[in-house]
């Protein structure tokens, strides 16, 4: 099995991840080291150099390694009381334009802040009584909430953006979000995805659509079916089974997590449209020039960095590339969804169901 922390061909269990022995005895080393100041110092390297010792513990935690399992010490000097950043604190990243060739820093060192979102969304998600869509979508401001926060705690320079620019990132993130759910699920070990039959569907959006009609709007089970069960097995058939499939591991998905928030509509478009550039810059309307560069080149790290890993994890380039570009199709396939997500909210409009006016005003926006 591959090292992913240094790509060596070997690897093992260690300290609650697999790494190869070298890198397991530089995680122990760090963790027993004297040296109170430890930070970034890959803009100082020359271009073949590896990662830095911060670069490199980043990936030991991403891959699942904790400096609980440490048994002891083997420095006969000891080690110091020194402050170290635990796997489970929030990780600032400032976007720079030069990465080392191996570095995934950025999607790395993240996973950490995004399991910490996750939790928090589920346990306000499962705090309410109802499950129906009013419900869930009066969550709506909340969710928006913590993803503003996890967003900027994680890349600072989003604090520099407008509050038009960073509600419309976020907006149209949200609903990215909410299509995947099922996905995110499955690669956290939540709970294992099974392929949907007709009757588990309808398991799911009776109870989601009961309730939530307006007085003397109700929809038999038969309607409701009728109505909104082609959407249904699209999203499951469509957008989460093609996900699941890909087997994503956590800094895969880590990665793809980025590119959906960065994406803003240019992957979708940029690859349809190649030959005009008035279709790449219809995807940001509604932001400025200022957010467009920001996130053009915040993609860019992403996708390097999601390059690197794949190299060091598959060791052929070619193999590697294959998946990179294999990845690239989930943003194409969450847009599909989404434009269909669109056209289920008009059916809900029609049919008078409530949904709450701030998920009303984000799905409006989208629409526009």
């Amino acid at each position: 099995m591959t090292c992913l922390v240094c790509g060596s061909s070997q690897s093992e269990p260690h300290f609650g991840g697999n790494s190869c022995r070298a890198c397991a005895a530089f995680f122990r080393r760090y963790f027993n080291s004297k040296k109170f100041i430890i930070k970034c110092s890959c803009k100082s390297k020359t271009i073949n150099s590896h990662p830095c010792r911060s670069c490199r513990v980043a990936k030991c935690f991403a891959v699942g390694m904790t400096p609980q399992k440490l048994c002891g010490q083997r420095d006969p000097n000891g080690s110091s009381n020194r402050r170290i950043a635990s796997p489970n604190e929030n990780v600032q990243l400032a976007l720079t334009p030069y990465i080392p060739p191996k570095d995934t820093t950025n999607i790395t060192s993240t996973i950490s802040n995004f399991s910490v979102f996750e939790k928090k969304r589920i346990h306000m998600f499962s705090s309410l009584g109802l499950q129906n869509v009013y419900a869930i979508t009066s969550l709506t401001k909340n969710d928006t909430s913590l993803t503003e926060d996890l967003v900027t705690d994680v890349f600072p320079d989003l604090g520099k953006l407008s509050s038009n620019d960073k509600r419309s990132l976020i907006n149209g993130f949200v609903l990215k979000l909410w299509q995947i759910e099922p996905a995110l699920d499955h690669v956290a070990n939540r709970v294992e995805y099974r392929k949907m039959e007709e009757k588990d569907i309808q398991n799911i959006i009776f109870p989601f659509f009961n309730g939530s009609f307006m007085k003397g709007s109700e929809l038999s089970e038969d309607d409701i079916w009728r109505i909104f069960g082609p959407h249904w097995i699209y999203f499951f058939e469509k957008v989460i089974e093609p996900i699941v499939s890909l087997s994503l591991d956590r800094i895969e998905l880590m990665a793809v997590i980025w590119i959906l928030f960065f994406d803003h509509g240019i992957i979708y478009l940029s690859l349809k449209s190649l030959l005009s550039s008035i279709f790449f810059l219809s995807a940001y309307i509604d932001i400025s020039s200022k957010s467009i560069d920001l996130c053009w080149n915040i993609r860019k790290v992403i996708h390097r960095e999601l390059k690197n890993y794949l190299v060091e994890k598959i060791g052929d380039e070619e193999a590697a590339e294959m998946r990179f570009m294999d990845i690239l199709e989930i943003p194409m396939i969450v847009e599909r969804g989404e434009q269909k997500f669109l056209d289920e909210f008009i059916i809900c409009e029609l049919n008078r169901i409530r949904v709450h006016d701030d998920f009303r005003e984000i799905v409006k926006k989208q629409r526009i």
